[in-house]
């Protein structure tokens, strides 16, 4: 059973029964009541299934069968490195969710939590980035970390309280938060920079390592975003979190 494979192979206890999720026929069955436990189980699936160490992966959207409306399909896209090609190809997985009572037809929403301190909640995915952990900002006083990771990828989300509105503010802060990294790893300078409306970028030279910041601000709150890849990444990680950077800041500046 699924179930005890992934107890055995990554110490997860969760709360579903059934079959194997490769079709409508042999669904994955989510006992429990609880939609949040649910969509819980359904994201950490996912990410053992389909997150290896040489694999990208993100959900898609998800589907109630049309024959069967308590049967629904979340459909997933991986991307990997086969010899010198880059492969994009669709995964699906089949959940019986009848027990959460759900509307004929409804589907379970993307995986998220609110951050009711700060009046806004965030997914727990931002394209190919996923959540992996959150705790008090070590650098802002009141503020909040939350840590997204993919495969060879490091971003770290700060939010903090903006006391001023405007872009005079928002360049004050952007060159508050590049003077605290330059303190941080001496000699390190920006290769390129943009401005535009509620947003700062500027890329770093650090070597041979992709190094970043973004910053924008959100409902009263600045979230300054700094991004890293590994060494070892290539172009095809670099490509997932410019996809996923661009999301996150969909997110924060939302077009009417």
């Amino acid at each position: 059973m699924l179930r005890d494979l992934l107890l055995k192979e990554h110490g997860l206890d969760l709360p579903i029964a059934g079959g194997s999720g490769r079709n409508a026929e042999d669904p994955i069955v989510i006992a429990t009541g609880s939609l949040f436990h649910a969509i819980e189980a359904q994201d950490s699936i996912a990410a053992c299934l389909f997150g290896g160490p040489e694999h990208q992966w993100r959900l898609v959207g998800k589907q109630a069968d049309a024959a069967r409306p308590w049967i629904e399909c979340c459909h997933y896209e991986i991307r990997f490195i086969d010899g010198e090609s880059l492969v994009a190809e669709p995964r699906q997985l089949h959940f019986d969710i009848r027990g959460l009572k759900l509307p004929p037809g409804r589907t379970t929403p993307a995986c998220g939590f609110p951050l009711e301190r700060f009046g806004f909640g965030l997914p727990a995915q931002f394209g190919w980035l996923h959540f992996q952990r959150m705790g008090p900002s070590a650098s802002e006083p009141g503020g909040l970390q939350l840590d997204y990771a993919a495969r060879q990828t490091r971003v770290e989300l700060t939010i903090h309280r903006a006391d001023q509105d405007g872009e005079a503010a928002l360049q004050a802060e952007m060159d508050r938060a590049l003077a605290a990294l330059q303190a941080e790893h001496p000699g390190l300078q920006p290769a390129s920079e943009n401005k535009e409306i509620n947003l700062r970028y500027a890329s770093f030279d650090a070597g041979r390592q992709f190094s970043a910041l973004a910053l924008t601000r959100y409902r009263g709150h600045y979230c300054r975003i700094r991004m890293t890849l590994a060494e070892t990444a290539i172009g095809q990680d670099f490509q997932c979190l410019m996809d996923s950077l661009s999301i996150m800041l969909s997110l924060f500046n939302p077009r009417s």
